[in-house]
């Protein structure tokens, strides 16, 4: 059965672009790889300086209550909250 599957897939990519021009491009690119950099860094930067808002602006201590209490709601809150906040920012970073 493998050795059935693995010559069909073989024949399909044979014929699939038979007549179309084989253009390598290359694997890494300096500038895609450098872009890939600045964006995950800003990213970065971004989660963070929102969570120090957040906790800035909430008005009871986070990590007094998720690590010392074991509050499992708020932890369950500002996860999602955190989630949430990195949609927006790849979403702002694609678009």
């Amino acid at each position: 059965m493998k050795k059935l599957l693995f010559y069909l897939l073989l024949a399909g990519a044979a014929f699939a672009n038979a007549d179309a021009p084989r253009i390598k491009a290359p694997l890494l690119d300096l500038e895609h790889v450098l872009a890939v950099l600045v964006y995950s860094v800003m990213g970065i930067v971004i989660m963070v300086l929102a969570f120090v808002i957040i906790d800035w602006i909430h008005p009871r201590d986070i990590w007094g209550e998720i690590a010392d209490k074991q509050n499992t709601a708020m932890a369950i809150m500002f996860g999602c909250m955190m989630v949430g906040i990195a949609i927006i920012v790849a979403a702002s970073v694609i678009g």
